[in-house]
């Protein structure tokens, strides 16, 4: 959610709420969005017919479900950021040389953490990963990674704006404690995330910067916890990363 805006429109607002139900449950009739949103079926019926009439929402029976619009145009925007196209490679080769970890592409837009590529090996175990997610970039080893290389006010702005919630007992609600982080993290140009975004995974994350040293975006390799604390996993991981991070870099100042 962004700013609020000086005058909302209601309509829009609704349409929000109505999407977010269509998401969430995957389809629905108008009769159970209705009695979800609290509102008339009629009211209910006009704004999915609309939506459908534009090509967001589809129909099948008596229910309606999101349509794959949204992919399309999440996709041509992703098209559109340099930095998808030439990490793309690398994250494919990370991913190809793990055994079951996932690696991730993400980027900070609008104070939040969003997944813009995200690769398996053959063998991993599926994680709830997706391209689009968005999270919070405090409880990540992407978020940490970015936030760390920030100034200072922008990393205050966006605490005060998405606040510090608590996804598993791991995870950083304290400022202090964050920033102090923030200092070990320019130091080794890594960051970790141990099970603070999940119980049971780990992640190992950096930072991609340009010319002028603004971040763009961040890399992770996530996996099981047990498997991630090893010495020998994490060496071995941890300097494919950075391999990967200094060829990405190199070819997004190149283009």
């Amino acid at each position: 959610m962004g700013d609020e805006a000086n005058r909302p429109i209601k309509s829009l607002l609704t349409m929000e709420e109505l999407v977010e139900v269509l998401d969430e449950t995957g389809g629905a009739r108008v009769t159970e969005v209705a009695e979800e949103l609290d509102r008339p079926q009629s009211v209910v019926h006009d704004y999915l017919s609309t939506l459908r009439q534009l090509g967001y929402v589809v129909k099948e029976g008596s229910a309606y479900r999101l349509s794959l619009r949204f992919l399309e145009l999440g996709s041509r925007e992703r098209s559109r950021n340099p930095l998808y196209e030439i990490a793309k490679p690398e994250i494919e080769r990370l991913a190809d040389e793990s055994s079951s970890e996932l690696v991730s592409l993400v980027v900070e837009e609008d104070g939040q953490a969003v997944c813009l590529d995200a690769a398996w090996s053959s063998q991993s175990i599926q994680y709830n990963t997706f391209p689009g997610m968005h999270f919070h970039l405090h409880s990540s080893a992407t978020g940490k990674a970015m936030l760390a290389h920030m100034p200072e006010d922008h990393v205050e702005e966006i605490l005060d704006r998405h606040g510090m919630p608590e996804r598993t007992p791991n995870t950083i609600t304290d400022r202090e404690e964050l920033f102090d982080q923030f200092e070990t993290i320019r130091e080794r140009g890594l960051s970790y995330e141990r099970e603070e975004y999940k119980l049971g995974m780990m992640s190992y994350a950096a930072p991609i910067t340009d010319d002028e040293e603004d971040v763009l975006g961040a890399v992770s390799v996530s996996g099981p916890a047990h498997r991630m604390r090893e010495d020998e996993v994490e060496a071995e991981l941890t300097n494919k990363l950075l391999s990967a991070i200094n060829i990405i870099e190199l070819n997004y100042g190149a283009r």
